[in-house]
């Protein structure tokens, strides 16, 4: 999980969800939810923004979300 995850699925708007799969993070809008079914997702774009409130354009909070989703999905054994 990067920075760069985190942007992209802020970039693409609500509903749209942060996905492990195959052991690769992917963006899936909402409209492509069913193509991934059994992927773990990690975060929806929703969570993300509450999570990171007003500091969603700064890169130093992205990359600390990216730490804790990356600590979280080793914590669940993905």
């Amino acid at each position: 999980m990067t920075a760069a995850d985190l942007r992209a699925l802020l970039q693409s708007g609500a509903g749209t969800n942060l996905v492990l799969e195959g052991g690769q993070v992917l963006v899936v809008p909402p409209g492509q939810a069913a193509e991934h079914e059994g992927a773990l997702t990690v975060a929806s774009w929703e969570d993300v923004r509450r999570r990171l409130g007003d500091d969603a354009q700064d890169e130093r909070a992205l990359q600390e979300q990216a730490e804790i989703l990356t600590t979280e999905i080793t914590e669940l054994g993905a």
